[in-house]
């Protein structure tokens, strides 16, 4: 199928305002068909979960596998609970904890994978953008004009007791004591790490046979560098939703008080999730 250029960017105006998927109503073709009906992508909030969201919405990503992604803005954890995801959809991002992913409808043959990250990395990431960038929505009005009154230490005190009355350290906690053939754990650090590599394994395991010069346009696309226009890891925006994009960045924001309030809340957390030589 095929259209003139004034027209098909007409067209793709009218599916995108209608909120269609414009990739199948445009009849783009699907070069390989993923063996599953479902994939899964869990997690809890920090870890990278719309850049994987955005690249399941890719169309390199569709037409290599004809799964479109369902997209789901909930807070998740213990406020939310989900239902069966439609046939031949990624799931993206869920915010679950393993006991409740077990709960959800599963068709014959899916993948999941669950994202984890350093749980002070996550308060980190957290504070900054509930108070500077994440779009005002749900908790966040509240919770920013909170913040505003408060020193970074009192702050990130605040995000720890937030996050812990969401769920987000016993979802965790629950996923680490996961055994499951289906599901694998990946870290958000080796996201940090390496873009390139991390979407090679990601695309690995989820079964998706891409050719070499699809992978590299698809790497560019998601690419932190291309993302912040230039800005490398590690330089940090804090006005950014790609604020920083580096592991380790509790070291230079806890200090002694913050982590004994950070252990009290947590427990063991960091240890079972082997993250205490990090």
């Amino acid at each position: 199928m095929s259209f003139p250029p004034n027209a098909l960017r007409s067209r793709i105006r009218n599916i995108k305002r209608k909120g269609i998927d414009f990739y199948k109503s445009l009849g783009l073709g699907i070069a390989h068909r993923s063996p599953y009906d479902n994939i899964f992508h869990c997690c809890v909030q920090k870890t990278a979960s719309q850049w994987f969201k955005a690249v399941f919405c890719d169309e390199i990503f569709y037409q290599n596998t004809g799964l479109s992604a369902e997209s789901y803005s909930k807070v998740g954890l213990r406020q939310d609970t989900y239902g069966a995801v439609p046939s031949r959809k990624v799931a993206t991002p869920l915010y679950i904890s393993y006991s409740d992913y077990l709960k959800l409808p599963k068709p014959e043959t899916y993948k999941t994978f669950f994202v984890t990250r350093d749980p002070r990395d996550i308060v980190v990431s957290f504070y900054f953008s509930t108070k500077y960038s994440h779009p005002l929505m749900a908790y966040i009005p509240k919770m920013r004009k909170e913040l505003e009154e408060m020193t970074v230490p009192e702050g990130l005190k605040y995000a720890t007791d937030a996050l812990e009355e969401m769920g987000v350290f016993e979802a965790q906690k629950s996923w680490a004591a996961m055994e499951d053939a289906n599901c694998k754990i990946f870290q958000y650090e080796d996201l940090a790490r390496d873009n390139r590599t991390f979407l090679h394994e990601l695309l690995s395991y989820l079964e998706v046979d891409v050719a070499p010069e699809q992978f590299d346009v698809l790497y560019e696309r998601h690419a932190f560098k291309n993302l912040t226009k230039g800005r490398v890891q590690g330089k940090e925006d804090i006005n950014s939703h790609y604020r920083k994009g580096s592991a380790g960045d509790w070291k230079e924001h806890f200090d002694e008080d913050v982590m004994a309030y950070f252990q009290n809340v947590t427990g063991d957390l960091v240890d079972r999730l082997a993250y205490a030589d990090s």
